[in-house]
This record gives structure tokens, sequence and C-alpha cells, in this order.
């Protein structure tokens, strides 16, 4: 495969040469489809939810970990809404993908390689669903828990030969301009975290964004109260805390995102599009860790509930939901036995992360009574002589006794509570799609990852 290296300057010029071509018979079907919508000639808003990393199984950990056996299962807002299932494949030599290709997947319906930020195989910058919508005139925002600069959100919004170029990122969304007179950025909403990349030592883009009119908050409570657009809101240096072990944010990022969207297309008529990101369901996949998961998953459930009472208001509204791919291989059920302790799981109160951290910063003898408060699990003296005679033999380095404490805390919570994993990576597994609203139709069945793109692009008009 071609890796050639692009200037990002060369790749920004060369996008604003890129257009999608539908296909006729995709052009006729929407246009069916739309006839039959209330608003008919008027294009909808698009509210794209991306659960990173959550595969059908992390849903099914959601909904048995919030329900008691033997009584009905909850209700989630995903129940309603499945229509189909996407493949995830990159354009690679390999069937398992990572975020940056199937995000470019998602948002320019091409493939491309793992590693890709708004760019086909050969390194050619592809118009995306948010670059689309700014021409045509629309509204466009991005909701994420991980850094803005991360995977997801800079393939919707930038080009760049590998996702790794975080401050090259950051800059883009600082610099691209849209509009006859370069009046417009390429978002309306930016919120999640990464203040780091955007208030650097080699540059500080904040007081030039601010001289230009553009408001940045860096606290929820300012967000609440802004109300003029463009709005970049940067919460954490880099991602934000888990849920599990601070309190969910996506909700509120998604509510505040949609309110102050809404209050400018009442004034301009513009519809929107907004992509919203549950991150960090990824992060716990890759760290094995359940308690983790479900919590992230339980704030990625609130931020659609959120989208979905917007749509009961606003009917001329479109919801998509999907996953870029599956991450850690999650089974519920492990060991042979036929058993998943959901209430072992919601007894955990923190994250790995914490409380690896927590191990490291104490003695051998103080760990029993740190950890016991936040697993809340009954493990046998056996299973607490294991974890307390882990080796730290090797380099002797913080990363290697991390990294061994963190396996040792995965072995016991998995053998305790019946939780499976295959891997810290990503799987090729197919992920879910769900919709509501106008053209949810065209999402049903089968699909690969690219043909959700495909919709979307054909809706922007």
């Amino acid at each position: 495969m071609l890796r050639r290296t692009l200037l990002v300057s060369a790749m920004a010029v060369a996008v604003t040469a890129c257009s999608q071509t539908p296909a006729p018979s995709t052009n006729a079907t929407l246009a069916t489809a739309e006839s039959k919508v209330a608003g008919a000639g008027s294009a909808p808003n698009i509210i794209f939810l991306i659960g990173d990393g959550t595969g059908f199984e992390f849903i099914s950990a959601y909904r048995y970990a919030h329900s008691e056996i033997g009584q009905p299962l909850i209700e989630t807002p995903f129940d309603d809404m499945l229509v189909g299932a996407a493949t995830t494949y990159p354009d690679d030599d390999t069937w398992v993908t990572d975020s940056a290709a199937s995000a470019t997947a998602l948002a320019t319906g091409v493939k491309s390689y793992n590693g890709a930020i708004g760019v086909d195989s050969q390194q050619h910058p592809q118009q995306t669903l948010m670059e689309k919508a700014r021409e045509h005139g629309w509204l466009t925002g991005a909701v994420s828990t991980s850094q803005v600069t991360h995977a997801t959100p800079a393939s919707f919004f930038t080009h760049h030969p590998s996702r790794s170029m975080y401050n090259a990122i950051a800059d883009s969304f600082a610099s691209t301009k849209f509009g006859a007179q370069d009046e417009l950025w390429s978002f309306d909403v930016l919120l999640g975290g990464g203040m780091s990349y955007f208030k650097r030592d080699d540059k500080d883009w904040l007081p030039e964004l601010r001289a230009q009119g553009m408001t940045i908050v860096d606290d929820y409570q300012a967000l609440e109260a802004t109300e003029q657009l463009p709005v970049l809101g940067l919460f954490a240096p880099v991602a934000l805390p888990y849920t599990v072990d601070d309190q969910p944010r996506l909700a509120q990022l998604t509510r505040n995102a949609l309110r102050l969207l809404t209050a400018k297309q009442d004034k301009s008529g513009q519809p929107f599009a907004l992509m919203i990101e549950g991150s960090k369901i990824d992060w716990c996949g890759h760290a094995n860790d359940i308690a983790c998961a479900v919590h992230e998953v339980g704030d990625f459930a609130a931020a659609l509930q959120v989208a979905k009472d917007y749509q009961a208001q606003h009917p001329n509204t479109l919801i998509v939901v999907t996953a870029d791919h599956s991450t850690g291989g999650l089974t519920l059920g492990q060991g042979g036995e036929y058993a998943w302790y959901s209430e072992r799981v919601m007894a955990i109160e923190n994250s790995l992360e914490v409380l690896v951290g927590g191990l490291l910063e104490r003695s051998r003898d103080e760990w029993r009574d740190y950890l016991a408060p936040r697993l809340n699990l009954a493990l046998t003296e056996q299973q607490w002589q294991q974890l307390l005679a882990t080796e730290m033999s090797g380099s002797g380095d913080r990363k290697d006794h991390e990294k061994r404490i963190h396996q040792a805390l995965v072995a016991l919570i998995s053998e305790v509570t019946r939780t499976g994993w295959t891997t810290s990576g990503h799987t090729a597994v197919d992920v879910p799609i769900m919709a509501s609203g106008p053209y949810a139709e065209q999402l049903r069945g089968y699909k690969d990852n690219t043909d959700i793109a495909k919709v979307l692009l054909q809706i922007v008009r």
C-alpha cells in the first residue's frame, strides 16, 4: 500500500476540490423515502452517535448490569432503534480496523488504511460529511469524551496521513475556514477534551481564536451559560475522566451542543449535522475493564436519550447510532461456568486505571485495605494472596509494575465476575446500526460502514 508523506497544507487545498458523485439509484431511492416523511423538501438535522469500540456485547453487558435475573430486562434507549449491522474492515492487510480507518469510512464513505484521518489509501483527502454540510450552509459540530483531536472527531473534520499527528490536527481545527471570505471555521460546536493540543509550548491558539470571535470554555458551568457560536469547549488536557471515576458528561455535552445549534438554527433556518462519540467505551475495552465499560455505555445511552428527546420535539431529525468496531473480545460468561455476575460488576467503584495507580502509591501491606472498599467483591483468602503476590520483577520501572498489577486485577475481576476477554485490541466482528427518523429505512439490513456515510452524504444538500 502506498504511504506517501503529504504536507498538511497541500491536503487542505486538495480537499476543496473533492466531491461526492451520487449513484443515480441511490438518489432515486432517497428521493422516494424523502417524499414519505414530514417536511419533505426540507433536509433533516443529522445526529450521528458513534460508540467507539461498542459491539453488540457491550450493549448486552449494559442491559444485564442494570437488570435483575428473574425480572424483565430494563428498557434502554437502544431497544427500538436497531435496523441492521455493519462490517468494519479497513482497506489494509487485515480484517481488523482501527478507529481512524473506520471513522474515515463513516465520515467519507471511503475505505482507508489503519491510521488514516480523512484520506484514502493513497492519502488523498476525501470530502467528509461535515465538510459537505458546511459547503451547503449547514451548521456542524462534534462532541467527544476523548480529546477532540482523537481519531473519530478528527476524521470528520480534518485530513492527515496519521492519527498520531495530534498537534497538526488541532492546527487544522483552529485554522481551516469555509465561506467566500473564509469567515467560518469547520465547526460551530466542538466539545470534549484536548486542551493540551491547542495550548502548547510551540503554539497557543486560544488568544488568536478568541480574537477572531470564537467562544472558548474550559469548565462545564461556563458551557451552560454560553450562548455565542462558534464554541470550542476543552474540558481536560487530554481525555475526560472515566465515568465510573467521576461523573457522566456525554449527555450534558450533547444537550448543550443541541441547545446551541438549535438556537442558531431558529434564527437562520439552517439544518445541522452533529457527531457524538462515546469515546472511552473503547478505552475500557482496551483495558479489559468491565465495570468501566458498563458505566461508559451508560453515559453513551444517556446521550442517545437526549438525542431522542430532541427528536421528539423536532421530528425532522435523523438519529443514527453505530460503532467503529468492537474492542477487547468481550464475552459475558467465562471459565466454563454458565454465569455472568452483573451485580459484582456494578459493585466495583473505580476504573482499573485508578485502582492500579492507587496500588502503586502504596506499600504491599496496604493493598488490601485500599482495594476492599473499592472492589466490593467477596474474594477468598486465596484470591487475596494471589493478588498480593503479584510478581514485580522485570525492568523494575513504574510502567512495568503498572502492567503487572493491571494484568493481575483483570484476571481476578474476570474470574469473580465471569467476564471474558480475548484481546487488548480491536476485533473484526460486525457492529450494530440503529436509526430513527427520516431516511432511517435506508440503513436497514446488513451494510458496510461506508454505506452509512453514503446515505448521510446524500441527505446533505
